[in-house]
């Protein structure tokens, strides 16, 4: 269920943003939480959501990445990228045919065709897959639900029968997990 095209950039009008996928520390137990707090450890994966409006959806793990170089090996330059006011996307109208922010603090939540709100709505669904579905995943799998995720989403306008075909028409032989 991975992107079969994933080297294929997004283009035209891609909104992207940011969310942190982890439990939250009154759920832990006492040793886990105490080894937290020690090693200053956060609980939270950052995932970037890329949409491009009537077209596909991506969900990346970031890691070690920056959030603009995701951007740069997502999206193409004559793209026009549409994002929050976070800080880290600062810039990116000098890589990218434009760039529009919106100020989620002011309570601009639209301006023009300047909105996240398609992506935002593209998290819920994936973290209502991981609450109702599998009720927690752990950093080490987290791009196997995202990639699912996305295939899901994109495969969204076929019936389930013939996206069950599709993908396993797709497999290569036995199926294993790879790291």
């Amino acid at each position: 269920m991975n992107d079969l095209e994933p080297d294929v950039p997004l283009d035209n009008i891609v909104e992207v943003d940011e969310t942190y996928v982890g439990g939250k520390f009154e759920n832990m137990n006492r040793k886990r939480l105490k080894h937290h707090r020690e090693t200053g450890k956060d609980n939270k994966t950052a995932v970037m959501g890329l949409l491009e409006r009537d077209g596909k959806a991506r969900l990346t793990v970031i890691g070690n990445n920056t959030f603009k170089d995701v951007i740069r090996n997502n999206v193409a330059p004559t793209a026009e990228i549409m994002t929050d006011s976070h800080l880290s996307y600062t810039g990116l109208a000098n890589e990218f045919k434009a760039h529009e922010a919106v100020n989620h603090n002011i309570k601009e939540f639209k301006r023009g065709i300047a909105y996240t709100n398609s992506v935002e709505g593209f998290f819920s669904l994936f973290k209502r897959t991981i609450f109702g579905t599998y009720h927690q995943v752990s950093p080490k799998h987290l791009h196997r639900y995202c990639a699912e995720s996305s295939y899901r989403f994109n495969s969204r306008k076929i019936s389930d029968a013939d996206r069950f075909q599709f993908a396993i028409s797709n497999t290569k032989g036995r199926l294993t997990i790879t790291n």
